[in-house]
């Protein structure tokens, strides 16, 4: 894979816009216009572009201690309104399985008891 290929990989994977991304791998406005969609065919750079956009797609997702951190941040904090802090202190709750679920069963169970021992 060449630079300008590597370059152009990059910066697909963060605007997704074809011309703009071969303007500033360096290609030709020509080229970028005409045939930089051909760029996207390339086996490698296809392959960059998924492993950018994953690693940026997974860069953004709040990792389950961080989401708990900042709900223990706003439960905790005196200027937010109360009706504010105990939702996140009910959301930290249930994150944390600190909530038992009751389940009743009721009916029967279909069960018969039979009375009868051969032998006796």
């Amino acid at each position: 894979m060449t630079d300008r290929q590597r370059k152009f990989a990059e910066c697909y994977a963060k605007s997704g816009n074809t011309v703009r991304s071969a303007l500033e791998a360096g290609y030709s406005e020509n080229y970028a216009n005409a045939r930089a969609h051909e760029l996207l065919e390339n086996v490698g750079v296809k392959a960059l572009i998924k492993e950018i956009s994953d690693k940026i797609s997974s860069e953004r997702i709040l990792t389950a201690t961080q989401r708990q951190e900042i709900l223990s941040d706003i439960a905790k904090s005196k200027g937010q309104l109360s009706a504010d802090r105990i939702r996140a202190i009910d959301t930290l709750n249930r994150m944390t399985g600190e909530y038992t679920v009751k389940t009743e069963l009721s009916g029967g169970v279909g069960v018969t008891i039979v009375d009868d021992i051969p032998g006796e």
